[in-house]
């Protein structure tokens, strides 16, 4: 089989990646113990010691960095793909006998077929695991259903639906 297909890295592709990655990949969880635990401690150095009032600050400061870092995890992750070299550029998709070729202006990938682990299926796209513990995602918008048959054949002992 040869699959051929293109498509744009643009900030809806990009919020689907997120989403579907969301599905097998739960975001993190709000730590509120370490949020208490930063301010109590900065509050503490502010009240308690002879410490600057800066260093108390800085500790107040963290706790409040990490309660945003989870509130706007999707928004921020967003903003740095949107930064990236790659965004707004077309990508051409490759999917054969041998291995799924992602090629771009600035970075060419090549997942062989027994270097996928697993796949994950989800209702927009499959997310393919890899050996080397990343992950890549492939959205079906590319793709046609014979070519996700085909994938799910080549790694029909790998495949995990959700």
């Amino acid at each position: 089989m040869q699959f051929s297909s293109e498509f744009i890295l643009d900030r809806e592709h990009f919020s689907e990646c997120y989403d579907q990655s969301a599905i097998i990949n739960p975001p993190k969880k709000i730590r509120y113990n370490f949020i208490g635990a930063l301010l109590a401690f900065g509050f503490i150095i502010m009240m308690f010691t002879d410490q600057s009032v800066a260093v108390g600050l800085f500790f107040i400061a963290l706790a409040f960095v990490e309660y945003f870092s989870w509130k706007y995890a999707k928004a921020w992750w967003l903003s740095r793909q949107m930064w990236s070299k790659n965004s707004g550029n077309r990508i051409t998709l490759t999917i054969d006998d041998e291995a799924i070729k992602i090629v771009s202006l600035y970075q060419n990938q090549t997942f062989l077929w027994r270097e996928i682990k697993a796949i994950h299926e989800t209702p927009l796209g499959i997310i393919l695991k890899l050996e080397n513990n990343g992950q890549s995602y492939l959205s079906k918008s590319s793709l046609d259903n014979e070519v996700i048959e085909f994938i799910k054949a080549k790694t029909v002992k790998k495949a995990v639906s959700h």
